[in-house]
């Protein structure tokens, strides 16, 4: 089925604090009327000043953005591009449909209502929030992904070996020196399409030795989002802490640290363990899947019915499975963090 790429621009609503953004009614990249029986894939950007004339956070009404299909719906937004604080409301979308969104600080939900603080691009700290009800049932929102790529080398007992070699019950070796078992593992592959119409969710690439000597073992790729973690006396001194985890997009140097711009698909890979815990892959401590840190419906549908037969009670309420194992770190601690860094 052919994909449609769709741009939405956020523009200032004017006297109305609330715009409706209908995708029926819109053009694709391409200038043709979007398609409801085909596949979009929507960037969205900032248009300027998105206040009312009253001063007020605007709200911003998805709706109408195909029919279910083979192919569900992706909606882009990287909050760095912005610099006000918004809503979001979501209605009329199918199940399978998904909101990656990347660029923020941190994020707390309520019910369906994600609110997320960011750095906008004029220094401050600005809020977002979405509600993820739509009319439909079975829907949410995809806020970040977390994973490992094909291919990364996972520390266990019996060696390091490739996350897709994995099996739920294998034993992994934790940063607390504690072996434990995977509870459930699946993988996403984000196709040559997506990843042209979205810069946002290209891997991170770690060459050997970025880190620190032998550290990682050999080129590492990340998902963006992915959390490594930190140890540094200057983080103590900072935040109390002498072991943070970070995004690995946030310690990007043009250097050794990069995006990989050169892949045409990625599959990542989630590990699930009892508890959020950190992990070896390539020699990086690295964070294990947290589902409270990442809305389920990042993973297709038999995926969340998986995880949720596992741990039934991350069904009505994701918190559930316990605390973040490190303190992390928003953006601009980490910039405080590594400037300080040899």
């Amino acid at each position: 089925m052919p994909t449609e790429y769709v741009t939405v621009t956020l523009t200032n609503p004017g006297e109305d604090d609330e715009v409706k953004i209908t995708g029926k009614d819109l053009d694709d990249d391409d200038g043709n009327p979007v398609n409801e029986d085909e596949q979009q894939i929507v960037t969205i950007l900032d248009g300027g000043d998105l206040e009312d004339d009253g001063g007020d956070p605007a709200t911003f009404v998805f709706e109408f953005f195909g029919k279910t299909s083979d192919d569900d719906d992706e909606f882009h937004l990287d909050l760095s591009g912005f610099d006000d604080d918004f809503n979001i409301e979501v209605k009329s979308q199918d199940p399978g449909d998904c909101w990656y969104i990347t660029g923020w600080d941190s994020y707390t939900v309520v019910g369906n209502v994600y609110t997320f603080t960011y750095t906008g691009t004029d220094g401050n700290t600005h809020t977002m929030t979405i509600d993820a009800e739509s009319t439909n049932p079975g829907f949410g929102v995809a806020c970040v992904v977390v994973c490992f790529v094909r291919g990364t080398r996972i520390r266990t007992p019996r060696g390091d070996v490739p996350v897709e070699t994995l099996s739920p019950d294998d034993e992994v070796c934790c940063g607390d020196g504690v072996n434990r078992p995977v509870r459930w593992i699946g993988s996403r592959v984000v196709s040559p399409e997506t990843l042209k119409a979205n810069n946002s969710l290209r891997p991170v690439v770690f060459q050997r030795g970025a880190l620190a000597d032998g550290v990682p073992s050999r080129t590492l790729r990340l998902s963006p989002q992915h959390r490594v973690l930190l140890r540094d006396w200057r983080a103590e001194l900072l935040f109390g802490e002498n072991e943070v985890l970070v995004p690995a997009i946030s310690l990007q140097n043009d250097k050794d640290i990069v995006r990989d711009h050169s892949c045409e698909e990625v599959e990542y890979f989630h590990i699930l363990l009892d508890g959020h815990h950190t992990v070896f892959a390539d020699g990086v401590e690295s964070e294990s899947l947290m589902p409270a840190e990442m809305a389920l419906s990042a993973l297709d549908g038999a995926a969340r019915d998986e995880v949720f037969f596992l741990f039934p009670e991350l069904a009505g309420n994701l918190q559930q499975f316990g605390p973040l194992c490190r303190r992390v770190l928003k953006n601009y601690e980490t910039d405080v963090l590594r400037s300080g860094m040899p």
